[in-house]
């Protein structure tokens, strides 16, 4: 059995080597938009029926068609969170307890905060660690349901940039990449966990390291 991956990387030229084949054939870039947003609307069930114990599966299938349309737009989602989240709030500069959300002035700022001595997180369990260090404070004292919407808003903004053709399309992929985390953290799931029992080398459905599902 193929040895579970550890940075977003590895994570995500497993999905590659996994649906790439199948996706390139079966499904435009905006089908796996569709796909993540059916996906965001199963926990969004979950939510409503405040079962959250349903939300594990689809959160993963989530991050698996998300890493597939990185895949397809050619978006190395490591590098991208990384220019954007250097191990501090790109709006405060802070490596722990940001709170600039309270402020007035980080909705339009003139320049992000750079961090040019971080070292980028080796795994994905330690993007959680790193995510929480810096906005486990806040997101402690935020609604659940207010960190899943934060996650749609993001998640909008990616089909907007991705309908006009717009480059900031990646910067809210990483955005919305922050919020899946700010969310796993928020009900203590470890996303590497999640994605390895539903992905362990192969597909989920037909179980080949190659899938071969019909569309």
């Amino acid at each position: 059995m193929e040895k579970k991956p550890c940075s977003l990387k590895e994570w995500q030229e497993m999905f590659r080597r996994i649906f790439q084949a199948k996706n390139d054939r079966d499904y435009s870039p905006s089908d796996l938009l569709l796909r993540i947003e059916e996906e965001a609307a199963q926990i969004d069930e979950a939510l409503r029926k405040e079962t959250l114990g349903d939300v594990q599966q689809p959160l993963a299938r989530l991050l698996a068609w998300l890493f597939s349309l990185c895949n397809r737009m050619n978006i190395d989602l490591q590098d991208v969170v990384w220019q954007k989240y250097q191990g501090i709030c790109p709006y405060c500069g802070r490596e722990e307890n940001c709170m600039c959300i309270t402020y007035t002035d980080t909705q339009n700022p003139k320049e992000w905060y750079r961090n040019p001595s971080g070292k980028i997180p080796s795994s994905l369990k330690e993007w959680q660690v790193m995510f929480d260090k810096i906005y486990g404070r806040i997101n402690s004292l935020m609604w659940l349901i207010s960190i899943w919407l934060h996650f749609h808003e993001e998640l909008g903004e990616v089909i907007r940039d991705f309908r006009l053709k717009s480059p900031k399309m990646k910067e809210e992929i990483a955005d919305t990449f922050a919020w899946i985390i700010a969310f796993a953290n928020k009900i203590k799931i470890n996303l590497e966990e999640i994605l390895w029992n539903q992905y362990p080398g192969r597909c989920d459905t037909c179980g080949k390291e190659k899938c071969i599902c019909p569309r």
